[in-house]
């Protein structure tokens, strides 16, 4: 069987931040072949970070075709600058469907790899917290539960980076590169209500705070695999003796954020 190919490009800029990524493959059906090869083989001459987000971008694409699939990628195309952690790995996802023509996928790319989380976490270093938007649960008026309870995503805007959307889905927490979605209502459900956090909700209390540092919490799945963040945070300006310190932790627990606030030098 002739192989299907496509290339996919991810090229964006605004005035806070950039993204660049082109990934080129191959898809031929795995019932197709004499042998059972991996599923997945890159080709591509690139950094060895940027083949194993193709390698794992390939492989989320992968869970939702129909029929068993052995993928090549030929080619991987960053610049030094606008290239970030993820760019590769969604651009190769995108390329996986584009090439079978696959309609029945999720809106959007997301990655769970505990590897890839640190990373991005570590290019966050030393970044203010600008703000912080909150997709909440309301019904007849009311917000369904309390701070946890009602949360459906968050995204965190951190200066000069791409927003970073947080979804809770069982024991992962996943890290998808996405603005904001729209309010929507459900019918006879209640609706989704989105907007900045607001205090006393826990969210809002960092926003406008210093990313010092970072842990990446380990799933119940899998030691792969994202189950929680520890942010490191630095409060500024907030007493008269300097910034002070405090750790947001942000899990998924049984398709259940988890929410708490740490001083770590109380």
């Amino acid at each position: 069987m002739t192989p299907s190919r496509a290339t996919f490009r991810i090229a964006q800029q605004t005035n806070r931040s950039c993204r660049y990524a082109q990934v080129t493959l191959e898809v031929t059906a795995r019932s197709a072949l004499a042998e059972d090869p991996a599923e997945v083989e890159v080709t591509a001459d690139s950094f060895d970070e940027y083949r194993r987000e193709a390698v794992l971008g390939v492989r989320w694409a992968l869970r939702y075709l129909p029929q068993p699939a052995r993928v090549t990628v030929t080619d991987i195309v960053t610049t030094e600058i606008d290239t970030g952690v993820g760019d590769v790995y969604e651009a190769a996802a995108h390329a996986v469907w584009q090439a079978v023509q696959a309609d029945d996928h999720p809106r959007f790319v997301g990655f769970t790899d505990r590897t890839m989380v640190a990373d991005w976490l570590a290019r966050m270093h030393g970044r203010r917290l600008e703000s912080v938007t909150e997709a909440r649960a309301w019904f007849e008026g009311h917000r369904e539960g309390g701070d946890a309870e009602s949360l459906v995503h968050a995204w965190l805007f951190f200066e000069h980076a791409v927003p970073i959307a947080l979804h809770c889905l069982d024991e992962h927490l996943i890290l998808v590169h996405e603005k904001p979605y729209e309010p929507y209502a459900m019918a006879g459900f209640g609706e989704t209500r989105v907007g900045p956090a607001r205090s006393p909700d826990l969210l809002a209390g960092f926003a406008g705070s210093r990313l010092l540092g970072s842990d990446v919490l380990p799933s119940l799945e899998g030691e792969n695999i994202c189950g929680g963040l520890v942010l490191h945070f630095a409060h500024e300006g907030r007493t008269h003796e300097g910034p002070t310190r405090e750790d947001l932790v942000i899990g998924a627990r049984r398709d259940e954020w988890v929410l708490e606030a740490k001083r770590p030098f109380a």
